[in-house]
């Protein structure tokens, strides 16, 4: 039997926040580069003495590290995927913490027109018919997860050379879209 590389190398610790005896792991993408973990850390070490450890996944990657163990809780927003955790009984408990709302953002000069778009698909579609850049994360986030079932809903699989997939975390793939002047979805 195969291993996966995912699950024979442990994952990369990105930051530890707390001094605490004890620690746990904590899979996440977003709320730790918006500094939010270490916020979280920081008071839950001094209440309990335990230290947050990051491990820096988008939520398709953070339901893979719960799934193999490789961490103790994530913080995600992919609703079906922690639905089906807990339903095949690999994750124990979800609490709400909070919602995101969904922004497409885009060069000043919006050659595509997506400010006049009655919707996100409609956005879509107009940047599809122009074939201006998009970034995509493309890293199974549930923000990539969110985009995606808004191009299902314009009826178009994106492709092409407009269509850029960088494979990597928000903050990146933001900067990445404001130096090609492309737009992109972000939360």
């Amino acid at each position: 039997m195969q291993t996966s590389l995912a699950q024979s190398s442990p994952p990369k610790v990105e930051a530890t926040y707390g001094q605490g005896s004890k620690s746990f792991k904590l899979a996440t993408g977003s709320p730790g580069e918006l500094g939010l973990l270490q916020q979280l850390g920081e008071a839950f070490d001094k209440k309990e003495g335990a230290r947050l450890v990051w491990i820096k996944a988008g939520s398709g990657a953070s339901l893979n590290l719960l799934k193999t163990q490789q961490v103790d809780m994530i913080m995600v927003h992919a609703p079906a995927g922690v639905n089906k955790a807990i339903a095949e009984g690999w994750a124990t408990g979800r609490t709400l913490i909070g919602s995101n709302e969904f922004y497409i953002v885009g060069p000043k000069a919006d050659m595509a027109k997506i400010k006049s778009a009655s919707s996100g698909a409609d956005a879509y579609a107009k940047i599809a018919n122009l074939q201006a850049n998009f970034i995509s994360r493309g890293d199974k986030s549930g923000t990539h997860q969110k985009e995606m079932d808004i191009w299902k809903k314009a009826g178009i699989t994106p492709e092409g050379n407009w269509y850029i997939v960088t494979n990597d975390f928000m903050t990146a793939s933001l900067k990445r879209a404001n130096a090609d002047k492309a737009y992109f979805m972000t939360d």
